[in-house]
């Protein structure tokens, strides 16, 4: 092989390479996508409907169930699966939940039992993630504003605000979910 030939493959080798590891590390969850690995695992739901949240002089009530989170798409998003019991009633819900690195933010989207959409944005501060959007509930829209703060590894206390317009949003469910699964967020990394 002629020097401008092994000058030629070396040239080919480096750009090939540079690619290969280009296209790795694109296949690989970020940071942000690795802190989703709070919201793995098994939980159990205890969670309180304010009075009036469903109705004029609706009585509060308090229900019970689970949230089933795991890892999808690879690594990169999280799908939940969550049953709740209320009084003579039951209500499930699916959400999809990752990060967006184009808004840098996380999205979340669900649909429930009820036909009940919703879509948020979500940011996290520390332990306290924050998710704002719209719901559509018996087809009129809601904004509404999820707070989570992780009181521990492995639970989190909640609220769920939603109002006709932002100014107007009330409280209507807080609660708490607890880790039941062996999967502790340290431990429960997306696939690599």
């Amino acid at each position: 092989m002629s020097g401008p030939q092994r000058l030629v493959s070396f040239v080919l080798a480096c750009v090939l390479s540079v690619i290969v590891a280009g296209a790795q590390s694109q296949t690989m969850p970020g940071p942000e996508v690795k802190k989703l690995a709070v919201m793995v695992g098994r939980f159990t739901v205890e969670d309180e409907l304010k009075a009036g949240a469903m109705g004029p002089n609706s009585p509060a009530m308090k229900f019970s169930g689970t949230d089933a989170c795991r890892w999808t798409a690879g690594g990169f998003a999280v799908i939940c699966e969550a049953a709740l019991h209320r009084p003579g009633r039951k209500y499930s819900e699916t959400s999809f939940v990752y990060y967006d690195p184009t808004s840098k933010t996380y999205l979340y989207h669900a649909v429930d039992s009820s036909g009940g959409i919703e879509n948020k944005t979500g940011t996290v501060n520390g332990d306290v993630w924050t998710w704002l959007g719209e719901s559509v509930f018996a087809g009129k829209p809601y904004h509404t504003r999820y707070t989570m703060k992780f009181v521990s590894a492995d639970s989190f206390e909640y609220t769920d605000e939603s109002g006709e317009s932002e100014s107007s949003m009330k409280v209507f469910v807080s609660g708490k979910e607890t880790r039941v699964a062996a999967a502790k967020p340290a431990k429960s990394q997306p696939a690599q």
